[in-house]
């Protein structure tokens, strides 16, 4: 081939290749890619839960054979919980302001106060996510839980060989339902259901009129020493 012929040849080649990589010599705008939803963290979740100016809710707790269930009320650093054991309502009402506790029978109108330190509350939803090491915790799901879409979390203590489950709500970033396990064995499940969240009604927190109440602190110090 004569030089002239080779130098054509290659031109072509060479112009073929720029027109095919820019689309027939037609330019194309392209616009910016879409931004991807940031994922929301663990502690942005938790965090949800501790706008709740109150809530109500029924819960049901397994400790191994044990099994617990009632109903909850919980506005700051009060609540009350309603229990059914052995045929018998108790209610528990504790005030962190007042730092006091009742216990209330209300079949007897009766009710006995102790310090707030020597009263056992049950856990509400808030105080799993408020106790959690958010950083300690991924995601390893999601689920709908009672109609609600649920961030499935678990963390993993393998000092202890514990290992904590939450079902937590996206809208409210409270659990539904919480399992602990030691050595894969379950030793704890807590389910919440009706969770409602809003204010609560202050009278919820209050004895009925006309309540008998008994001191247990100052019955202990009336009682003869040994």
């Amino acid at each position: 081939m004569k030089k002239g012929g080779l130098f054509v040849a290659v031109a072509l080649v060479a112009a073929s290749l720029v027109f095919a990589g820019c689309g027939g010599g037609k330019e194309t705008a392209k616009g910016p890619e879409p931004a991807k939803d940031k994922e929301e963290s663990v502690a942005d979740l938790f965090a949800k839960g501790k706008n709740a100016q109150g809530m109500s809710f029924d819960f049901v707790t397994t400790v191994k054979e044990m099994k617990m269930d009632g109903k909850m009320w919980v506005a700051g650093k009060k609540t009350r919980t309603e229990m059914t054991a052995q045929n018998q309502k108790m209610i528990s009402i504790m005030d962190g302001d007042a730092n006091v506790a009742y216990s209330y029978m209300p079949e007897q109108k009766t009710a006995m106060k102790i310090a707030l330190d020597q009263a056992k509350a049950g856990k509400s939803p808030d105080s799993f996510t408020q106790a959690a090491d958010a950083p300690k915790y991924k995601v390893v799901g999601t689920e709908t839980v009672d109609g609600v879409k649920c961030r499935v979390l678990l963390m993993q203590d393998t000092a202890t060989k514990t290992d904590t489950k939450m079902w937590v709500r996206e809208d409210y970033g409270l659990p539904v339902r919480v399992e602990v396990s030691e050595a894969g064995n379950k030793v704890m499940v807590t389910e919440y259901k009706n969770l409602k969240v809003g204010p609560v009604p202050p009278e919820t927190f209050k004895l009925p009129e006309g309540t008998r109440i008994m001191d247990m602190g100052d019955i202990m110090k009336n009682m003869p020493k040994k």
